[in-house]
Parts: structure tokens; C-alpha cells; sequence
């Protein structure tokens, strides 16, 4: 459930009876705004979310900045910065930061072990209304968040968009499908799109353009004003556009309304939004029942007058309820089955939709809820509309925008080519249906808009084709996101190749009969990846990992440079140079004794085969590189042998295990004994020792904080979202 949390100081959530619920300074009743808004930076912080791999919460998050950002008839804009310097900062409390983080070890303090906040977001704003700071935090530390559907986590692109919202100055709508709806619940996710309502909300707050209004107000039949009503304009399809809620004195105004004609409604702010979901601010009376007021012709720049509008009586009867998920999704050309619960839900009332071309039939009647399918035509337009009862007496209740027509899930059945290089260049085809203008493609660490520049061209709605940009290499799902937020996806479609690279080639030389070990270090290879030298294939190849492959050499003719190449299961290629010798390897065998102090200076010694004219050894190189180690000295002149033993003086080291490598300066051939020696540790010293330690300083207190000087018009807002708890058993 998405609930305000008032902590610091009181502040006012209120609206001021705009066609949204905006956000305000109680003391005086000062909107909450941006003064830059069409600049307003923001932050996704490096470390993303401890419950999902790769970048996809970063694009969920992405996404939900896009959905705002592509609100038409508003200066409203977010920036994203993307300096790494920025995106690795934690210090969300700072004024020059707007941070959007998951707060994994509740190092903000803001998640207390049992809390039910999911996410929040802080507004530091001056009594003016001028925002000055806002963050938004997760709760990775008592919540799970997904971007695949994953049961029980909440959707990252659906919380955030929602947050965002508050980020931007808006507050909760009674609009039960808005994105600004209060409550959220881990099966829904078609907050992540903006409902008409949310986008007539940042178009009044934030206008570029002039559009139209509503204005009237509301009373009783004694004449007396209703404070608080919800007053909602459905458009002439039936759709809900926009709402408001009243004034204290009755008045209203719904705002940011594009030309045309429309029915104007009331109905009581009780459930499933109510009092308790915006502030004290508002004065809201709910003894009256849902009333239409006609309908009234809107023209841009300019307002319409409803007058004074009397409702109804007051009723038993309630529809809708905090703990339904809403909104509810109804599928184009399909039958789907729906519960609402409520009061006074007795057989023998109407059901029907805002929607005239939307079917409703209601299947039981129990009082406290109501049972019923909803048929959609296949060309019914996306988007919310109203449900409205009426009982055996006559009364009438609204359920404003429950329920959200969308198309069905987009299907992605095949992507040609599934391979290519990560580096970006190839033309995709993705087939399958459902297919929609302004979908997206999420691949890799990259979204492709179509519509926009970027690569994404809708071919017809079976067919998209794609030009891939540089992305991260690895296996990827590919997920097209219809402009409704429903999602198709295919599981581990596309494989973004990365081309190897060879750093290393250890040792580079080897003897002609073969059976070299061969150490190749180097970037991206696969595990089948082959090698060869000088075209012939080297039969045995050992994947290490993706930075490492051994090789035991299968000769040649003596010789060289010859080029090695190295090739990846799906083609792509690296090479370096190796050459034959005539001559054979060295073989280190055993090193005796095979420890020795740290400080080195003792004899070793080594059993060699093969032993060069010219040689060097050395303890504590790398066993894949031959980099770094230190030379040991000869004790005698090796002059005339061919094998050990050859007896050295150790170097000092490091304590531990390391390798040993005789290695011939003329060739480059070498063995290597992979933790051949081990150093051990000097003697603890007999003297004590201790160390001190500092506490850090905190973070200062909002009290602090408002108490230095220039800062005393500064105060704090922080809107908390909760995980919705059902006060009844679960949907059927």
C-alpha cells in the first residue's frame, strides 16, 4: 500500500481541487513544484537491486523515467546523469543529488526491521513550494523486486513510475487504475503506464500549452456545499480522462482536459481511496452518493461552467475496496473475470461500464462483493473506463477508472540471427504478434523505442526488425513491452558475442614433437573454444574460464613466428604468434626442499630435464603469464649438464605457495611447477601492539539541519509506499 508518512513535521499533501491531487505546504497552502522543470536531474545509483542480475533494473527504471518524459503539453522533464562518479554516490541526503537507489542494508535508516514500507521518496522543499531535494529508495532489505514477474517481488518499473510521480510533485489519485493509485500489490504492473488522469495531472502542474477546464461546484439539496467530492469527466468513448477533488467551500476544477465533449460525475472519496490516503488538508464529506452532472463541451485555453450541482442522498452502498487490486485488466477480444468488493452489493442491482461498447455480466450478488465476466471487443481502444452500480432502490456508486482495457501479452516466438557480435551492427528480425506502434525492445543493457531514433521499426504487428546497438555480451532474454506496460518475452533468445582478445601467450615458444602446456590468457572466451597453430587444429584445449585456456601443443615444423588463433564456439576470432623449436622443453620436476623462511637465502634444489645452455629461474611468477617472481642466484656453475640436479639460492618472498619457472632466455621456452615452493612466515614479534579507532559522525539530524542558518524555510516530505496487506482472503 502506498501511504504518506509524516515523520519530521506536519506538512499538507493536499490538492487544491485540480484535475490531480497535488502536493502542498500545509502552513499556507503553497503547491509543491520544481522551479527548473524542464531540466530536472536525476540519478540511477550503480549498484542496482541485490535480487537482480545485469542492467534490467536499471532499464525498468529507465523506462519509468520515459513514461513521464513522454507526457505531451508539459515542460516537465527529467534528466538523467550517467557520469560514473555520480551513479556511484550513496549520499542520497545531499541537495546536489537526486538519487533513485535500493537501499540493501537500510543504511538510510529509513527501513526498520518489520517495517511495511516498500519504497519512499523525501522531498526537501522551501514553504514557497519550491522543491529543492527528492530521492527515491527502495527497501532491499525487507523486499524483493523483480523485472521478470517473478511471484511474490515487486515490479521495479511499476513502483518506480509511481514514486516518480511523487518525485515530480504530484500525489495519490482516486482514479483506482491512475499510477498514482495508493496501494500497490506484487501482481500488478500496469502502474507502469500513465493512465489520462496522471498525465492531466503534470500538464496542470507543469503546463506548455493551453488546455481546457472544468469548474462547478458541488452541494446538497439543502444548498449546503460538499467539501472534498471526487469529480471525474469521462470522455464522449466512455473513458475516464481526468478528476478532481473538491474544495472545502464545493468547488472544483479538472484541468488539463484536451477539446471535446464530456460527462461530468461525483461520488464520495471513501473507498478504495479516502481520507486517509492524502492529508489533513482536506475537508472531505462522503454523505452524499455517485450523481451525474450532464455532460458539458470543453475548447482548449478556455473553461467550462457546470455551475452549482446538487448530488444525490446518502447511501449504504460502497464499491470498491483498499485491499482489490486495481486496476483491474480487462484483454481486447476476450472474456475476463473479475471480483469487486464493497457494501450493499445485492442481487437485483445493475452493473455496467462507462464504456457502452464493453459488456458486463454479473454472475453472483453476495453483499459484500460482487462476482462478474467482462466480454471486450477486439478493437476496443486501450485505456481505463468506469464501473458504475446501481441497487434495487436506485442508489448509485462509482468505481472511478478500475478497470484497464489492454491488448493481449505481445508473443515473441523467434529472433533472426540469435547471435551476433555484442559490439553492435547486426539487423535483427524479431517475429511474432502483437506487435504494437510505441513498443519497445528490451535486449541486453539496452531499450530500443519504436517510433523514436534508435534502431526499432514496427513492420507490421507480427514483425519488428532491429539494429543492434553495442550491448553487454552474454546470453539475453528478449522482452517487446507493449505502450500499456503488459509485456511478451522469449528466455534466452539472443547470444551477444563478444570478440576474444589474446593478452598473453605462455610460454610463446615450444618444442617441434608437441606437448607443450600452453598457458592463453586474454577476454571472452567460451567454453568449445578451439586453437590452433598456424592452421592446424591443437586437439586438446581446456577452458579455464573466460580469461583463460590451457593448451598442450600438438608440433610442428620447427620454426616460426606461426600465428595461434583462438575461435569461439560461434566464430569469432583473436590471434597471436608461436613459434617451434627444434629443441626440447625444459621439465622442472621437484623442487627440494620445497619451503623455505620469507627472507630466502637457502639452497634449493631442483630436478631439471633438458636444462638450457642459457637459462633463468625464477620463484613466484605467474604460472599463466610468466610476469613478475623473483631470480634466483646459481650456486655453481651448471656449465655441460643436461639434467638436474641444479642448486640455487632462494629469493625472499611473500608467505604462501608459489610457482616455480626455468625458463630459456634464448627460445622463451619454459616449465613451470605451480606452487613448487611455499615461503613461510617470519616469527611473531614478542612486542604488544594495539590500534585506535574514531567514530564516524552520522548524519546530521533533520533538526540540525533546519536549525542552520538560511535554512529555516526548509522542511521534509516523505511519501512511503507500502506492501498492500488483504484485510480478506485472496481473488479466486
Amino acid at each position: 500500500m502506498r501511504r504518506l508518512s509524516l515523520p519530521l513535521v506536519a506538512l499538507t499533501l493536499g490538492g487544491l481541487g485540480l484535475a490531480h491531487i497535488q502536493l502542498v505546504y500545509q502552513q499556507n497552502g503553497s503547491p509543491l513544484s520544481w522551479s527548473n522543470p524542464s531540466a530536472v536531474s536525476i540519478v540511477i545509483h550503480e549498484g542496482g537491486s541485490a535480487d537482480i542480475a545485469g542492467a534490467s533494473d536499471e532499464l525498468a527504471i529507465r523506462n519509468g523515467i520515459d513514461a513521464w518524459n513522454e507526457v505531451e503539453g508539459t515542460t516537465a522533464h527529467l534528466v538523467e546523469v550517467t557520469s560514473p562518479s555520480q551513479r556511484a554516490r550513496t549520499d542520497h541526503a545531499a541537495q546536489d543529488l537526486h538519487l533513485v537507489m535500493f537501499d540493501e542494508t537500510n543504511a538510510s535508516g529509513y527501513f526498520p526491521a518489520g517495517t511495511g514500507t516498500v519504497a519512499l521518496t523525501p522531498l526537501l522543499f522551501y514553504t514557497s513550494g519550491q522543491i529543492l531535494d527528492a530521492d527515491i529508495l527502495f527497501n532491499g532489505s525487507s523486499y524483493a523486486f523483480t523485472t521478470r514477474g517473478q511471484a511474490g517481488r515487486f515490479d521495479v518499473q511499476d513502483v518506480v513510475t509511481h514514486e516518480l510521480g511523487h518525485f515530480l510533485g504530484l500525489d495519490h489519485s482516486g482514479v483506482a487504475g491512475s499510477t498514482m493509485f495508493p496501494y500497490v500489490d506484487t501482481t500488478v504492473i500496469l502502474h507502469r503506464s500513465l493512465s489520462t488522469d496522471d498525465i492531466a495531472g503534470i500538464r496542470s502542474i507543469y503546463p506548455d500549452q493551453a488546455l481546457g477546464r472544468i469548474t462547478g461546484s458541488v452541494q446538497r439539496a439543502d444548498g449546503s456545499p460538499v467539501a472534498g467530492a471526487h469529480v471525474t469527466a469521462r470522455d464522449s468513448a466512455g473513458r475516464t480522462a481526468a478528476a478532481a477533488l473538491g474544495r472545502a467551500g464545493g468547488s472544483f476544477t479538472i484541468e488539463g482536459l484536451e477539446p471535446g465533449t464530456y460527462e461530468v460525475l461525483a461520488h464520495p472519496f471513501d473507498q478504495p481511496v479516502g481520507a486517509q490516503n492524502v492529508s489533513a488538508w482536506h475537508t472531505i464529506e462522503t454523505d452524499f452518493s455517485a450523481t451525474s452532472f450532464g455532460s458539458v463541451t470543453v475548447f482548449a485555453g478556455e473553461a467550462a461552467s457546470l455551475g452549482a450541482q446538487t448530488v444525490a442522498a446518502d447511501s449504504a452502498l460502497i464499491f470498491g475496496r483498499s485491499y482489490d487490486d486495481y486496476p483491474q485488466r480487462v484483454i481486447q477480444g476476450q472474456t475476463t473475470f473479475h471480483v469487486v468488493r464493497g457494501a450493499g452489493l445485492v442481487a437485483g442491482s445493475t452493473l455496467t461500464a462507462s464504456d457502452s461498447g464493453i459488456t458486463v455480466t454479473p454472475t453472483v450478488w453476495s453483499g459484500s462483493q460482487v462476482q462478474f465476466q467482462v466480454t471486450c471487443p477486439a478493437g476496443a481502444a486501450p485505456g481505463h473506463f468506469d464501473l458504475e452500480v446501481v441497487d434495487p432502490s436506485g442508489a448509485r456508486a462509482l468505481l472511478a477508472g478500475g478497470l484497464e482495457v489492454t491488448p493481449p501479452n505481445p508473443v515473441v516466438s523467434s529472433v533472426s540471427p540469435n547471435a551476433a557480435v555484442a559490439t553492435g551492427g547486426a539487423l535483427l528480425n524479431i517475429l511474432g504478434s502483437g506487435f504494437r506502434a510505441g513498443c519497445r525492445v528490451i535486449l541486453g543493457d539496452r531499450v530500443y523505442v519504436e517510433g523514436q531514433p534508435g534502431g526499432l521499426v514496427l513492420v507490421d504487428s507480427s514483425r519488428l526488425r532491429l539494429a543492434l546497438a553495442s550491448t553487454v555480451a552474454g546470453v539475453h532474454d528478449l522482452v517487446v513491452l507493449d505502450p500499456t506496460g503488459v509485456e511478451g518475452r522469449l528466455s534466452n533468445a539472443f547470444h551477444a558475442q563478444a570478440n576474444p582478445t589474446i593478452a598473453v601467450v605462455f610460454p610463446a615458444a615450444g618444442q617441434a614433437s608437441g606437448g607443450t602446456r600452453v598457458r592463453v590468457s586474454g577476454t571472452n572466451f567460451q567454453p568449445g573454444t578451439s586453437v590452433s597453430i598456424d592452421g592446424v587444429p591443437q586437439g586438446q584445449v581446456s577452458f579455464l574460464g573466460d580469461d583463460l585456456l590451457e593448451v598442450i601443443t600438438a608440433g610442428g615444423i620447427p620454426g616460426g613466428p606461426y600465428v595461434l588463433t583462438v575461435t569461439t564456439p560461434t566464430g569469432e576470432q583473436a590471434s597471436s604468434a608461436f613459434v617451434y623449436q627444434a629443441k626440447a622443453d625444459p621439465s622442472l620436476v621437484a623442487v627440494s626442499p620445497s619451503q623455505g623462511p620469507s627472507g630466502g637465502g637457502n639452497e634449493v634444489t631442483l630436478s631439471v630435464e633438458g636444462l638450457p645452455a642459457s637459462f633463468e629461474v625464477l620463484f613466484g611468477a605467474h604460472p599463466d603469464t610468466g610476469a613478475g617472481g623473483a631470480s634466483a642466484s646459481l650456486v655453481s656453475d651448471p656449465s655441460g649438464l643436461t639434467n638436474g640436479p641444479l642448486t640455487v639460492v632462494a629469493p625472499a618472498g611473500s608467505p604462501g605457495s608459489v610457482s616455480v619457472v626455468i625458463r630459456d632466455t634464448e627460445t622463451g621456452q619454459a616449465s613451470v611447477l605451480e606452487g613448487g615452493y611455499s615461503y613461510s612466515a617470519p616469527p611473531a614479534s614478542p612486542k604488544g601492539g594495539g590500534c585506535g579507532s574514531v567514530m564516524p559522525m552520522g548524519p546530521s539530524s533533520w533538526r540540525d539541519l533546519l536549525g542552520h542558518g538560511g535554512w529555516l524555510a526548509v522542511l521534509w516530505l516523505v511519501l512511503t509506499l507500502r506492501a498492500r496487506r488483504p484485510l480478506v482472503p485472496a481473488r479466486a
